[in-house]
């Protein structure tokens, strides 16, 4: 008998993931408030962030352990990647090109792993697959303007990743909402009925065809041919 070393939950628990984005948003939100009061160059405590992100997205990892999910924990591992870059970088002369790169990666890499995730739900055929399309592309765009804003106004990074992070948190608050309205049933055979996601095709009947008499055709036919042979006579 396989032992289970670590649990793994049939269904989501989610809130556990309503919490996890939150902080997410509120960290934007705390962001916001240090530019208030002058705090312009983020780069000293970006990777603190990032590593905090880490270590909150391998715990909610474990603490919502789905088979064969594992978006939360490859998302843990890049903040790791990204943060540690931002460290190493961190007495680069010219901040706002660190920061600006350190945004693009942590772009690309969340829309590898969000990808990924996309075409895993696809093949398993959720509902879900549309929205978390739709927040990648979302994400991707944003990190597009975030990294052409740092670069040329680091004066207002704080400000900048603050909006970025409250976005990033609000948008998968709004994608885990989803996903409880899809879950419903009746929901589901409405919409898949509306985008007809499991049509068939409809296979139509043919008629069959009369069989003709071959013996009744061929003695009427015989029958004519000697009526018209004692009439010419």
């Amino acid at each position: 008998m396989k032992k289970e070393i670590l649990k793994e939950f049939k269904k989501e628990q989610v809130w556990i993931k309503v919490v996890y984005y939150g902080l997410f948003t509120l960290v934007g939100l705390a962001l916001l408030r240090f530019s208030d009061q002058g705090i312009t160059n983020p780069i000293k405590y970006v990777p603190m962030i990032f590593y905090c992100f880490a270590f909150l997205t391998i715990l909610t990892y474990f603490a919502n352990r789905i088979k064969g999910d594992y978006e939360l924990l490859y998302f843990g591992l890049i903040n790791v990647v990204v943060g540690t870059f931002v460290l190493v970088n961190i007495y680069y002369p010219n901040s706002g090109f660190i920061l600006s790169d350190a945004v693009l990666l942590y772009s690309i890499l969340n829309v590898i792993n969000s990808g990924y995730a996309c075409v895993r739900e696809l093949q398993e055929r959720k509902l879900s697959f549309f929205m978390k399309t739709a927040i990648t592309f979302m994400l991707l765009f944003l990190g597009v303007f975030v990294v052409s804003a740092l670069y040329d106004k680091v004066e207002f990074g704080t400000l900048i990743l603050g909006y970025y992070f409250s976005a990033f948190g609000l948008l998968y608050l709004l994608s885990v909402f989803t996903n409880v309205v899809l879950s419903d049933k009746k929901t589901q055979k409405k919409l898949l009925d509306y985008i007809a996601y499991d049509e068939k095709e409809e296979v139509k009947e043919e008629k069959p065809k009369k069989e003709v008499n071959t013996k009744t055709t061929t003695k009427r036919v015989v029958k004519d041919r000697t009526i018209k042979k004692i009439k010419r006579k």
